[in-house]
């Protein structure tokens, strides 16, 4: 039985749904560690609300803090679960290198052999024609955001990156048709990050997202969802073969976006790389 934190009310009731998402809790209670709440939702097939209500119901403030709690009493969950591998404490430098090699390459070959490259082509011809860039996402998100605002600056684009709520909420709240967001968002499910989607469409702006997980909050509001593949878990946020497989499906894009601007992408690279070394 699920008894992970203790109930006010001990004779506290429970729907039916409720039930059936218990059942199945404990009886893939390893696998639901890792799973969003998306993922919980498909493979349970209760409603995302009732698991949120249920989360409560046990005493948790969401499902993310359940989470938490339910990986605490996970008989499998070990200090290695933190690492991008299966490590073990008898291995070598040289073994865990190549377990991290094998993990990265995992994530470049799942990523390949899911790739829409029509939604692909069809967001770089949209970035090409806008006039501004709001590159948006949260965490490590955010820094690879970040990162990707500078590498379209370099090549002429007016790009903005916000990482924090109020600034999202502000900015997609005044963007109109001639605004793109760009989020990132390896969950899918980040709040802050829909939410600005949300509304940046409402304002009939254009919205693409690199995402881990097709399936997710985050595709109701997009334009262009661009998947990449990485088995990241709970304890492995940030992992190296997440970002990876994030920069990658952003270089195809940013590729592409130069590639059909290529004479004014070669200048303005050309420019802003001359401007720096000056700077030195």
């Amino acid at each position: 039985m699920i008894e992970i934190k203790p109930f006010t009310d001990k004779n506290m009731k429970l729907t039916k749904s409720e039930k059936k998402l218990m059942s199945y809790i404990e009886e893939h209670q390893n696998e639901v560690i890792y799973d969003t709440i998306t993922d919980l939702s498909n493979r349970s097939g209760i409603g995302n609300a009732t698991i949120v209500r249920f989360c409560k119901k046990m005493g948790y403030k969401g499902y993310t803090e359940f989470k938490v709690g339910l990986a605490h009493e996970s008989a499998s969950h070990t200090p290695s679960d933190v690492f991008s591998g299966p490590i073990e404490d008898e291995d070598s430098t040289e073994v865990i290198a190549n377990k991290f090699y094998n993990v990265n390459l995992e994530a470049l070959n799942a990523t390949m052999h899911n790739l829409d490259y029509e939604s692909i082509k069809q967001a770089a011809i949209s970035i090409k024609n806008t006039k501004r860039i709001h590159f948006t996402g949260i965490g490590h998100s955010g820094m690879t955001a970040q990162e990707t605002k500078y590498k379209f600056m370099r090549i002429g684009f007016h790009s903005d990156v916000y990482m924090d709520e109020h600034t999202m909420l502000m900015m997609a709240s005044i963007m109109d048709r001639g605004d793109l967001v760009f989020a990132i968002s390896h969950s899918g499910n980040t709040k802050e990050v829909v939410k600005m989607l949300e509304v940046a469409k409402e304002n009939e702006a254009t919205t693409i997202c690199v995402t881990g997980n097709k399936q997710s909050d985050i595709s109701k509001h997009t334009d262009f969802i661009i998947h990449y593949s990485s088995a990241e878990s709970l304890f492995q946020t940030g992992a190296v073969s997440t970002k990876i497989a994030q920069l990658f499906v952003i270089d195809l894009i940013y590729t592409e976006v130069a590639r059909l601007s290529v004479g004014d992408a070669v200048e303005k690279k050309i420019k802003t790389t001359q401007i720096l070394k000056s700077s030195t």
